[in-house]
């Protein structure tokens, strides 16, 4: 017998098909099957036995299905231990991607023959893109990110954002006047050793703690960072924002790459609540002797129904303050994002996107248009119970 077998080439997607092709000399056979063991972290997930395409006489199976499953979204870190611009890595070992083996035998006529040939393949949790399916790259040594280079944002806010590189990274810095004058410049007192996937926060206070310094300020108009490693990053230049008329409200979403991104919402923002109420009925009278009171001697009536419990969500309807073409583009992510996070007074919540106006726009077409969703807080509260 002589198998040969062909895994999925290049950076392919875990949210993708995953085709492996299996060869036999024996796949004429009455009653032959290709046997698919796929193993990860040494532990076998699934067998699966398939019958040779009629045409080719190959053996087709998709490891999609099974491999994504091992791909966790807890590793989700806002603010570093040193509350410095490099957060934490994910790992390429169930966070942002994972490698998994497969195990090709045959079955004939019953008699099963294990691992005749076997193929290692990296997956990444990236989502592919409407157009061009299977042609995307990974992005390398810039920022994981879709986001346009241009942020609004206050001196206060969090900007959380994916990068990619290897080795030794540094953060470099520019801040500028309200002359548009460069005020002051440098890299950060530290180094950060990657191993290709870094999230980020390159919001104001995090970049002064990894400067070492208070450079970006009530002075400063604007700044710009990027990485510098054996490629340098493209600058994100970020407008600071000052005296804002609401507080914003800011959500940080796992992106299209599989890292996080930051939203700030910074129109009006409206909290109401959802109650359910648990109700049942009474008499409102009580007998006394020879009369029917409805009332007693403190003169309180009687309840015809009690209120014994109810249960409380709250929501939030968030509006952003008129997005470019460009951020509508990278808005989509946050649509279709599997895990949010809202920022409100310093805490993380988890949410979950239930209405939005979104759709892809372009300002020629619709001109200037708010961008409105509304969040529910996923945090559930019950009232009193009677």
């Amino acid at each position: 017998m002589a198998i040969s077998f062909v895994s999925p080439s290049g950076e392919v997607s875990i949210q993708d098909d995953l085709w492996h092709v299996a060869s036999s000399n024996n796949s004429g056979q009455t009653d032959f099957k290709f046997v698919f063991d796929v193993y990860y972290k040494g532990q076998q997930l699934v067998r699966t036995k398939v019958f040779p395409d009629p045409l080719s006489g190959k053996g087709y199976f998709n490891a999609s299905q099974v491999v994504r499953n091992e791909i966790t979204f807890d590793w989700f870190q806002p603010v570093a231990n040193d509350s410095k611009s490099f957060i934490n890595q994910p790992s390429t070992s169930g966070q942002i991607g994972l490698t998994y083996n497969i195990l090709v035998g045959e079955d004939v006529s019953g008699i099963t023959t294990l691992n005749l040939a076997s193929g290692q393949t990296t997956a990444y949790n990236f989502i592919p893109s409407v157009f061009k399916r299977r042609q995307q790259t990974l992005i390398s040594n810039n920022w994981y990110s879709n986001r346009p280079k241009i942020i609004n944002a206050k001196i206060t806010d969090k900007i959380l954002i994916g990068y990619k590189g290897s080795g030794t990274l540094d953060l470099y810095f520019e801040a500028y006047g309200y002359n548009n004058n460069l005020l002051s410049n440098g890299y950060g007192n530290n180094t950060y050793s990657s191993n290709g996937y870094v999230q980020m926060d390159i919001g104001a206070a995090a970049i002064n703690q990894t400067i070492g310094s208070t450079d970006i300020n009530s002075a400063i108009k604007y700044y710009k960072v990027r990485i510098e490693s054996g490629t340098n990053s493209s600058y994100i230049q970020v407008n600071l924002v000052c005296n804002p008329k609401y507080d914003s409200i800011n959500l940080h979403f796992l992106n299209a790459w599989g890292m996080f991104d930051t939203a700030s919402f910074d129109l009006v923002s409206k909290l109401s609540m959802d109650l359910e109420r648990k109700v049942y009925s009474k008499r409102d009278y009580s007998f006394n002797g020879n009369s029917v009171n409805y009332y007693d001697t403190n003169n309180v009536y009687n309840e015809s129904s009690i209120n014994y419990g109810s249960k409380i969500d709250w929501k939030y309807k968030l509006t952003m303050n008129y997005p470019t073409d460009e951020e509508y583009q990278w808005l989509n992510e946050l649509i279709i994002s599997p895990q949010i996070y809202a920022e409100i007074d310093g805490a993380f919540y988890p949410v979950s996107i239930i209405n939005t106006n979104y759709e892809y726009s372009k300002n020629v077409n619709n001109g200037l248009r708010a961008f409105e969703i509304d969040i529910a807080m996923n945090q559930t509260r019950y009232g009193f119970r009677r």
